[in-house]
């Protein structure tokens, strides 16, 4: 299989190439995620392998040369797809300097992927995402039908919200929307997990929003501003990347009923799959004592059903160097780029 550097003329469609390929694209390999991530010392690779297009983000590592680094990547639906090109993938980065490719593959996790991509060579890693789980919903059911199937909890929330002065609304994609949801984000996440700086967040939001990939929903008490999520779209899949909600006494069930209210807006635009970005791992869902216990509940309540990813792998290049990586390298990279910077490697 052939595996080049995408022309110029492709790289300027690079999103719609994204959506063609087998899995029908991944939000973080949109050229608004490139965008992002240059200013933080990576810089976009795009790459085509055979059909699919896959977005490389590569990074310098002292010492060892370049690292690839392909989120969310790399536009496979079935194992096949991925390894297929793994052999070539490898000799490519090869003659570019690269030393691993750090891949993120987008398939369910089962004993036998896991086995097929060991032995295509690819090496468990450490991951990037806080999770390797979510749980998705079925759009393509008439809107009613969809209500009916969340939990009696959900419905029961949804219906106090609609009983309260709430109105829930499209936002446009400006500065004032960008300050008040990070306002709302920032409350939800103090001594609770660690965010990333304003401009992060500003840039991207209105880099997914500008490029046609992105909107902004919120959701309010009265006059006050109680729950805001952003979602990604690509062709006909969505993701609530961020959510935030008020830690001030509201009318019940608002982020419920925000939720519903974006799934309305979703199937206006031709939207079957959303994904509600992120939960505990199936096996730990009911476990109190995992930190997206709360967040796993909340979302549990729309549809049971946890969605496993295989996670995170390496696909060594050099291999003495990608050892070295493996063993302790990637964990002192980060630690001490966190420590100097305050901010993630990735």
């Amino acid at each position: 299989m052939t595996v080049r550097f995408a022309a110029p003329a492709e790289v300027d469609r690079w999103d719609e190439l994204v959506s063609e390929n087998p899995n029908g694209g991944d939000f973080f390999q949109l050229a608004a995620f490139a965008r992002i991530k240059q200013p933080r010392g990576w810089t976009p690779r795009y790459i085509i392998a055979g059909d699919t297009a896959i977005l490389a983000l590569e990074k310098r590592v002292f010492g060892l040369g370049r690292l690839w680094y392909c989120p969310q990547g790399t536009g496979a639906r079935e194992t096949s797809d991925l390894t297929a090109f793994l052999d070539d993938m490898r000799a490519f980065a090869r003659s570019q300097g690269v030393f691993a490719v750090k891949i993120e593959p987008q398939l369910a996790d089962t004993p036998e992927t896991r086995q097929k991509l060991l032995d295509a060579g690819l090496q468990r890693s450490s991951d990037v995402q806080p999770t390797m789980s979510t749980i998705w919903l079925d759009l393509r059911p008439e809107l009613d039908d969809i209500e009916a199937s969340f939990n009696s909890k959900v419905r029961y929330n949804i219906r106090q919200a609609r009983k309260g002065d709430v109105r829930c609304q499209l936002m446009p994609a400006e500065e004032s929307t960008y300050r008040a949801f990070y306002e709302l984000f920032t409350e939800t996440a103090a001594g609770r997990f660690v965010i990333r700086p304003y401009e992060y967040y500003q840039r991207f939001w209105s880099e997914y929003c500008e490029s046609g990939h992105g909107f902004i929903m919120f959701a309010y008490d009265g006059e006050q501003l109680a729950s805001a999520d952003f979602i990604m779209t690509l062709g006909q899949k969505a993701s609530r990347k961020d959510a935030g909600s008020t830690r001030r006494k509201t009318t019940r069930g608002i982020p419920a009923l925000l939720v519903f209210e974006t799934i309305r807006e979703l199937k206006k635009r031709g939207i079957t799959d959303y994904d509600l970005c992120g939960s505990p791992p199936s096996k730990h869902i009911k476990d109190k004592n995992h930190p997206l216990f709360g967040v796993g509940q909340f979302k549990a309540g729309f549809n049971s059903q946890v969605t496993d990813y295989v996670g995170t792998f390496l696909l060594p290049v050099r291999s003495g160097r990608a050892k070295i990586w493996q063993c302790g390298a990637e964990k002192l990279v980060r630690a001490a780029y966190y420590r100097l910077k305050h901010q993630a490697w990735y």
